[in-house]
């Protein structure tokens, strides 16, 4: 077999992942499409009497991470273990054909189910003449005119590639991490982030503190002065493409390492 790139082969991987992505990770992802209607009869079981659109929004985006997060452990679990791993060594396909299954599932399809699915239940419990969800998600509450500039949310189509490269870079952490640890992967992953975010900020504390900021109570626009920023659209421009920036560089290093480690496996 050929190590060039071939579609009808990577379209048969395709289908093959479907399969087991539909066995293994179906399930899940139903639960995760649901998670408004839980939103729905939380409220209604509490008696609040409205549920605010960007708080809806926020939930459902969570959903997605967590889509993109678990998909890899979940379809691809055994790719790295002795014995179990052998079917994916033996698929009739190149690595990279199998890779970029991979990426197409964990960074796309497994997200993309989640919104499109959790979008649907949200629209149709907000069609209801009676219960908390009072607007569609398309109708901006006041939450989003306060918040949206600082978190992207409300800026349209840059609110949406912001989201999007976000999933993209939290699929590829577990990709990664699914590739290195064996047994409890996710639980594994999310105690390593936690003790890689500790040392940082051991690391950046004594930086920061050793800085001359500008004098505000806002940590945000204290930040953007020192930066330069002269108005608050040039402070929301540098937080936006900075973030974006670390975004992309994550997807793009994690997702090379994990062909790499891929490549590298021992069955």
């Amino acid at each position: 077999m050929t190590d060039k790139f071939n579609f009808n082969r990577f379209g048969k991987v395709v289908v093959r992942d479907f399969h087991s992505a539909y066995q293994l990770y179906g399930l899940s992802l139903l639960i995760m499409m649901c998670l408004p209607a839980i939103i729905w009869l939380f409220a209604m079981a509490f008696g609040i009497d409205s549920a605010d659109v960007f708080v809806r929004h926020n939930f459902i985006d969570f959903a997605v991470v967590l889509a993109a997060a678990i998909s890899s452990m979940k379809i691809y679990n055994s790719c790295n273990l002795t014995g179990r791993g052998n079917y994916f060594a033996m698929l009739p396909a190149t690595l990279g054909e199998k890779f970029w299954s991979m990426m197409l599932y964990c960074l796309v399809v497994s997200p993309l189910v989640v919104l499109v699915g959790a979008y649907a239940v949200d629209t149709l419990l907000a069609a209801l003449p009676f219960g908390p969800f009072k607007d569609f998600l398309w109708e901006r509450d006041s939450v989003f005119d306060f918040a949206g500039g600082f978190i992207g949310i409300a800026s349209g189509f840059r609110g949406f590639v912001m989201r999007t490269v976000k999933v993209f870079a939290v699929a590829s952490v577990y990709m990664f991490a699914n590739t290195i640890f064996k047994k409890n992967k996710f639980i594994k992953t999310v105690l390593w982030l936690l003790l890689i975010a500790f040392a940082l900020v051991m690391i950046a504390a004594p930086i920061v503190n050793s800085i001359d900021w500008p004098e505000h109570k806002n940590w945000f626009i204290r930040l953007g002065e020192w930066l330069g920023a002269k108005s608050k659209e040039q402070l929301y421009n540098i937080w936006y493409w900075g973030n974006l920036l670390v975004y992309l560089a994550v997807a793009a290093l994690l997702s090379f390492f994990t062909y790499c480690r891929l490549k590298k496996m021992q069955y």
